[in-house]
């Protein structure tokens, strides 16, 4: 699969929601890793092609050095928003963070992702995901929660989706949340954990190493 710009899927993950033992599955790796620990057997199947790949992702892995898989989910407004879109093309870097209502590091981290990461490094061409995969009470979120939580933390330059179904339950394995994700222009993962670090200091390191790059 090959890409115009970079991409890269943020993570910044250390202090996290859910089972602490629950990083057997690199929960807490921030290491770069190569193709030998790339997953194929699950993942999310791509939907639509955007004008710079030439072909369809895999079905994806989740770990450093394996490939990702696309999803499409909804928009606080309902539109339907892929990974793998023209915004894609047109980014240096892509920031996923994903979160729930329950999770007290997740708030945390989402206080800080407009200031700390869109607009210092949007003008980079950084792009900023965020995806709600539960509420305050556990519950499934809709899109007025959605809404909601954009307009709890000025979210206006990210974009802002729901997983109801949680298709990206296999990133944050037991509940461990936040989960962030790095993501460079061939759609391989670089960099992932579970947790929040204190300042996002860990997800500026991984975007500015993968702009660097």
């Amino acid at each position: 699969m090959k890409k115009l710009s970079f991409v890269f899927i943020g993570a910044l993950l250390a202090l996290g929601c859910g089972d602490d033992d629950a990083g057997t599955d690199d929960t807490t790796d921030t290491t770069v890793m190569d193709d030998a620990g790339v997953e194929t057997d699950q993942g999310m199947v791509a939907t639509n092609l955007p004008s710079c790949l030439d072909e369809a992702p895999g079905r994806g892995g989740t770990i450093p050095g394996s490939e990702m898989g696309d999803f499409t989910l909804q928009t606080c407004d309902g539109e339907e928003y892929s990974f793998y879109n023209e915004a894609f093309c047109e980014s240096q870097a892509t920031v996923i963070s994903i979160a729930a209502g329950w999770c007290p590091p997740c708030i945390a981290e989402s206080m800080q992702l407009e200031e700390e990461i869109t607009s210092v490094y949007g003008p980079q061409g950084v792009r900023v995901i965020q995806i709600l995969i539960q509420t305050d009470d556990y519950s499934a979120p809709d899109l007025a929660y959605c809404q909601g939580w954009v307009d709890r933390f000025g979210l206006d330059s990210n974009v802002e989706l729901i997983d109801p179904a949680q298709v990206t339950n296999r990133f944050f394995p037991d509940g461990a949340l936040p989960s962030t994700i790095v993501v460079d222009s061939e759609g391989i993962i670089r960099f992932r954990e579970n947790g929040a670090s204190d300042g996002l200091t860990t997800l500026k390191a991984a975007i500015d190493q993968v702009l660097g790059s």
